[in-house]
């Protein structure tokens, strides 16, 4: 779960180069960190936001809810057609989405769809296999780490803990055209903030993992990792990095129509978006 503390909002609200009064649509919007970083920065924007978890999207429509211009939050399900027309939204971002997706092509096919022509994409995922942890011996250091970037949640379909270094690819095979690919690194010297929420989410996920019998590592190693962990910080030894992969893309501009002279015909005006809501209500999103 991505939370409002991290920089890497505001970098995806950098990224995604809206127009104040434009409109962006976060596919897998959690509990609305990222738009709510769109909605300091761009009052008159129009947001838009789907998601999975009813909780998340619950959490996130009480976040936007005096958000000046507008917000539809909605449960969705990712992995098939989105609730959004063709060419409907200016920008499209998603942040540590892909992973969980058992076609990641197929969600950029939509993204690519729903995007106006020349509308830009964002999508960015931590790679798991990129985690450093200051504490523990290497071996175990290196066995915890890859188990985790190996571990699929029960809360997943499916998982992914490599797909960072996947995504230029992804996209350059999409009907995006890629502009740019880049790291944005997290790092921590302190076990606060996103550095505590990640070791305490491995350790979490891990000790699931053994519980059930399904971890590349037991019980004990979790824990001698993780008391390994809290000596190191007490030393004033602790340290976090990890890298996420940012790909930014635009959807490629149609070749406009002719009109019987030879001349180039003007593009159609965006109509309104009409996004279905978790209860089968339809709200619309004006132009």
């Amino acid at each position: 779960m991505s939370e409002a503390d991290e920089p890497v909002h505001d970098h995806l609200v950098d990224s995604a180069a809206l127009r104040p009064d434009g409109r962006v649509a976060d596919l897998g919007c959690g509990r609305g960190p990222t738009l709510a970083a769109f909605a300091r920065r761009f009052p008159g924007a129009r947001l838009i936001g789907l998601d999975r978890s009813a909780a998340a999207v619950g959490a996130a429509r009480e976040l936007l809810a005096d958000h000046p211009g507008g917000a539809a939050v909605a449960v969705a399900d990712l992995s098939g057609r989105l609730p959004l027309p063709d060419g409907s939204v200016d920008a499209v971002v998603s942040y540590n989405v892909l992973e969980c997706l058992p076609d990641p092509a197929a969600f950029l096919v939509e993204a690519a769809r729903v995007l106006r022509p020349d509308g830009r994409a964002v999508v960015a995922h931590v790679d798991f296999d990129s985690l450093v942890v200051a504490g523990a011996g290497r071996e175990l250091d290196r066995r915890i780490c890859h188990a985790f970037t190996d571990d699929r949640q029960p809360w997943t379909d499916h998982a992914d803990g490599r797909i960072g270094r996947k995504l230029p690819g992804l996209v350059k095979s999409s009907r995006l055209s890629l502009e740019r690919a880049h790291p944005w690194v997290t790092s921590s010297t302190e076990p606060s903030g996103h550095a505590a929420r990640r070791i305490d989410g491995m350790r979490r996920a891990l000790t699931s993992a053994a519980s059930q019998g399904r971890g590349a590592v037991s019980l004990a190693e979790v824990e001698a990792w993780h008391d390994a962990i809290r000596l190191a910080a007490d030393r004033g030894r602790f340290f976090l990095a990890e890298t996420a992969v940012v790909v930014t893309a635009r959807r490629r501009a149609p070749s406009r129509p002719r009109t019987d002279d030879g001349s180039e015909t003007a593009l159609d005006a965006r109509t309104p978006t009409r996004l279905r809501g978790p209860h089968g209500r339809d709200g619309t999103i004006g132009p």
